[in-house]
């Protein structure tokens, strides 16, 4: 017969395994996104998530065995252990980098080569804001993080604006290290601060050089005010649909500096960063990279894509197939038909939920690892709790008046095992294997 069973310490053990992955995976994300292809990485990503809420359930469930019964627990356990790698890692390795590639496909062709035009102030205010001249360090480590594909150039400014390199591909050997170097051979700050200046100088030198596309994005670095005219020095920066970061250390001293960099950003579709102090300087640098990465599944689309509602319902509807997979992979775990179609269930009802989080939540989101982490523990909580809405075959009494539970245990491959465990408890379900 069927009946509907809940395990609430699985689901206690796979909210811990969501939130130890969620943790695994954000740490992932910072060191590889960007170095490693998105297809790859987004697989890494989901495999070791199934991985982690697979343990936490195992765990849980050889502990106290509500789902499967004390003669699994007893004769089967140990083939959960086998089962666990390649039930969870590899199949949802394999199944995210598929989920990937074709969400990416769909996206390479409107991609755009991305060009970043790095300007720093060397005024001499910047001998106090940024005596470590770590605005610098933050150019070349951001130099060093780029894609191969990615051309970079780099100018300073005070009154008089300097170019340190043009546009220049990171595709050959030691070129960042060159680049890197040349930033880190930049004079000591001096003189004063002109900022409508250095942005009419490199949008002059674009246009001359034949090097501007739509795509290129502007990061300008300043901790002085500036005397400008605002529609004037921007309006090709927006016709041309090149946006301006800017990134302030004036902190709270001068509202009037940030407000201008701030209106330069707004002006152009960027995004106004107050650090306040230098040391803030790389992480701001890093942001803006990152929100200019390839597009995959667990980050805000950029470029034509992000306004694209066809590749919204694409997003929510892979991280359903991702769902239905995490709980098929549980099933295999437990080597059990009925549970594993039950997970599946709950699992495509978890990963559509997950996937409307993830597009409802990332674009513009200040902070996107809040919405990973929600999706994450949707995706491990609601398949937990599948087998309580739908029903799954039990062992069914005997005869009256026999004593005993008949039923069988059968594999995916069709073989039956009628043993019991020795206490009068019959074997619970269908097993994947013979």
């Amino acid at each position: 017969m069927k009946q509907r069973k809940w395990n609430g310490l699985l689901t206690i053990g796979s909210l811990i395994g969501g939130f130890v992955g969620f943790l695994i995976g954000e740490w992932v994300l910072d060191q590889w996104e960007g170095r490693l292809h998105e297809t790859l990485l987004i697989g890494i990503y989901f495999g070791q998530l199934a991985l982690m809420v697979g343990l936490g359930c195992l765990i849980a469930e050889i502990i106290s065995p509500k789902l499967n019964g004390h003669n699994w627990r007893l004769r089967y356990a140990g083939d959960g252990w086998k089962l666990l790698v390649p039930g969870t890692l590899v199949l949802l390795f394999v199944g995210g980098l598929l989920c990937q590639f074709i969400y990416g496909f769909t996206l390479a062709k409107k991609e755009k080569p991305q060009d970043y035009v790095l300007l720093l102030d060397m005024s001499e205010s910047m001998k106090e804001t940024d005596p470590g001249k770590l605005s610098n360090q933050a150019a070349q480590s951001l130099i060093r993080r780029m894609d191969a594909s990615t051309r970079v150039g780099l100018y300073t400014f005070n009154e008089e604006p300097k170019l340190i390199f043009p546009l220049t591909k990171l595709d050959r050997a030691g070129v960042k290290e060159e680049l890197a170097a040349k930033t880190a051979a930049i004079p000591a700050p001096y003189g004063q601060t002109d900022i409508g200046r250095v942005l009419t100088t490199v949008m002059d030198n674009l246009k001359q050089q034949g090097e501007l596309r739509a795509g290129t994005t502007v990061i300008l670095i300043s901790d002085g005010i500036s005397q400008m005219d605002t529609s004037q020095v921007l309006a090709p920066y927006v016709q041309n649909g090149v946006k301006v970061h800017t990134v302030g250390i004036l902190g709270t001293s001068d509202p009037k500096g940030n407000a201008l960099l701030q209106r330069i950003a707004e002006g152009t579709g960027g995004r106004f960063y107050d650090v306040q102090t230098a040391d803030r300087i790389t992480g701001a640098f890093d942001q803006i990279y990152t929100n200019k990465k390839p597009n995959h599944l667990l980050n805000e689309r950029t470029g034509d894509a992000a306004s694209d509602g066809y590749h919204g319902w694409l997003r929510v509807v892979l991280m359903l197939l991702i769902g239905t997979l995490l709980g098929l992979s549980l099933g295999i775990v437990f080597d059990n038909r009925y549970l594993a179609r039950s997970f599946a269930i709950g699992g495509t009802v978890a990963g559509l939920l997950a996937g409307w989080i993830l597009e409802a939540g990332l674009p513009g989101a200040s902070y996107p690892s809040i919405y990973r982490a929600l999706a994450d523990l949707t995706l491990a909580a609601v398949l937990s709790f599948s087998t309580l809405a739908i029903a799954v075959q039990h062992d069914s009494s005997a005869a009256a008046g026999s004593g005993l539970r008949s039923g069988s245990r059968k594999s995916l491959t069709g073989r039956d095992d009628n043993r019991s465990d020795g206490r009068g408890e019959g074997p619970v379900g269908k097993r994947f294997r013979s």
